[in-house]
């Protein structure tokens, strides 16, 4: 069975922010070949807000870079976190300050993946990601 799709048959849902169209478009196509859907691509922390709005009912997962223009990676996790209830997010980012992973990782974020990123090892990392319950 492929890793994108949930023990009950639907494909889970991953909302992608990511500042590099090659990194996003990248990042998308290892999920999609593994049967996630892609509700939305954002480019900057701004866009990911809207997105999250538009989607917040669905989405099962959201990866993060934190150097996103407008808004960053960081203030935007904050953000959703003051919105209710924190989705599953992880953090795929060339931030490898560890106090600030420390921090993200004590305040819900799942995971924090340090670019670059191999097929595997994202793939590993989202499917732990998933079967983990969010905190609340």
């Amino acid at each position: 069975m492929q890793a994108g799709i949930a023990p009950t048959g639907r494909p889970y849902n991953i909302l992608i922010a990511e500042n590099s169209k090659f990194q996003a478009k990248q990042l998308q196509q290892i999920l999609e070949s593994e049967g996630f859907k892609i509700l939305g691509i954002a480019e900057t922390g701004k866009e990911l807000m809207r997105l999250y709005k538009e989607f917040k009912q669905q989405v099962d997962l959201i990866t993060i870079e934190i150097f996103l223009p407008e808004v960053d990676g960081y203030a935007a996790f904050w953000e959703i976190k003051e919105s209710g209830v924190l989705p599953r997010i992880m953090f795929i980012s060339e931030e490898n300050t560890p106090s600030v992973i420390k921090i993200l990782l004590e305040n819900g974020a799942m995971e924090y993946m340090i670019k670059p990123i191999k097929r595997e090892k994202v793939l590993e990392k989202i499917k732990e990601v998933l079967i983990k319950i969010p905190k609340v």
